[in-house]
């Protein structure tokens, strides 16, 4: 009984943190670029809405917020999932540090799909979260955490050198800050791993899109959530 408990408590906030996700991504896509102080700030100064006595802005403004909740709820049902899954699959040490893994993951893959960015607010506080996971936990040495940051920066510093000499700004400074902070979480063999699942995901997004470019975050961050449950399940 106890364990169905936390597996709904787990479903309910889970959904309720999910939810979050797609508001969090269009709020960051109105104050970006930014430093991290001025996006905290801007995340919690809201502005003026559009006139709700005008028909047109608020028909307008109604099919909005219609399709934002929408992408919220399916937001939140896969949040839920996870952390269920976190629940079932992971050791109870890790229950905390998978949660915040998950829900960072999640903000990043959608702002990087609405906006083409991966903000500092985002990636920073996820690479300082992989370093308490690797110190506070058994699954991954601070060393091997340290090496895994190293090696995502030193991957992907190549990749863009490599890619530049046939296409520029293939590559963002946040997809760099982002493997860098999946390194910190996975270790260098598990961001391998991530990295080449990736280039499937995101070869197969784009064939369904019939696009060549397009965002390249949430293909490693999915890539980075499914390595993630395979290495570290009880």
């Amino acid at each position: 009984m106890p364990d169905m408990e936390v597996g709904v408590t787990c479903l309910l906030y889970g959904f309720g943190l999910g939810f979050v996700v797609p508001f969090v991504a269009r709020r960051l896509g109105k104050i970006l670029p930014a430093t991290t102080g001025t996006i905290l700030y801007n995340l919690c100064h809201f502005v003026r809405m559009p006139n709700p006595h005008n028909p047109l802005q608020s028909a307008l403004l109604r099919r909005k917020w219609q399709k934002l909740f929408l992408n919220a709820t399916l937001w939140g049902v896969i949040c839920a999932s996870l952390f269920f899954l976190a629940h079932t699959l992971l050791p109870s040490q890790l229950f905390i540090y998978a949660e915040v893994f998950v829900w960072l993951m999640l903000c990043a893959i959608e702002t990087d799909r609405r906006h083409l960015l991966l903000p500092d607010c985002l990636t920073i506080p996820l690479l300082l979260f992989g370093f308490l996971f690797a110190t506070q936990t058994q699954t991954i040495t601070p060393l091997q955490s340290i090496v895994g940051a190293l090696f995502g920066y030193i991957v992907t510093t190549l990749s863009v050198f490599v890619v530049n000499f046939s296409k520029h700004n293939l590559f963002g400074g946040g997809d760099t800050k982002l493997a860098i902070a999946l390194g910190a979480w996975l270790g260098m063999q598990g961001l391998n791993y991530s990295i080449f699942l990736s280039f499937f995901l995101f070869f197969l997004d784009s064939c369904l899109r019939k696009k060549r470019m397009g965002p390249y975050g949430p293909a490693i961050g999915v890539a980075a959530l499914i390595c993630f449950f395979i290495l570290y399940a009880k």
